[in-house]
């Protein structure tokens, strides 16, 4: 604890200095060899629920259909201001993130930035 005008005691901040990053090109592995969005797009083209899902997994599945759009084999996702978001798998994800970092997007002030380049 210190000391500051007034007798106020005020914690110490510690900062942890470290020489690697948090995290860099973060992309789950899929576990089941499919893409995250894999019974989204089967729901929306062919109206089919995954063999294990509960009635909740079934109504939780038509909730979230309703936020994304086929365009013959690419599955996007509205924004909330209407713009249309790819849905990329992870070997697809891994290349755009690869891209903006290191080819014509290089230079990117922060998270959101970058999130709008890709």
């Amino acid at each position: 604890m210190a000391k500051i005008d007034f007798g106020h005691k005020v914690q110490l901040v510690h900062i942890n200095i470290r020489n690697n990053p948090a995290h860099c090109c973060s992309v789950e592995k899929e576990v089941d060899g499919n893409p995250w969005y894999y019974d989204i797009k089967n729901f929306i083209q062919n109206q089919t629920y995954p063999m294990e899902a509960s009635k909740i997994d079934k109504k939780t599945l038509r909730r979230l259909a309703m936020d994304f759009y086929l365009d013959g084999e690419i599955l996007y996702k509205k924004s909330s201001d209407e713009t249309l978001l790819r849905c990329l798998d992870e070997f697809e994800a891994k290349s755009a993130l690869r891209e903006v970092h290191e080819g014509i997007c290089s230079t990117h002030a922060n998270g959101h930035v970058m999130a709008r380049k890709i």
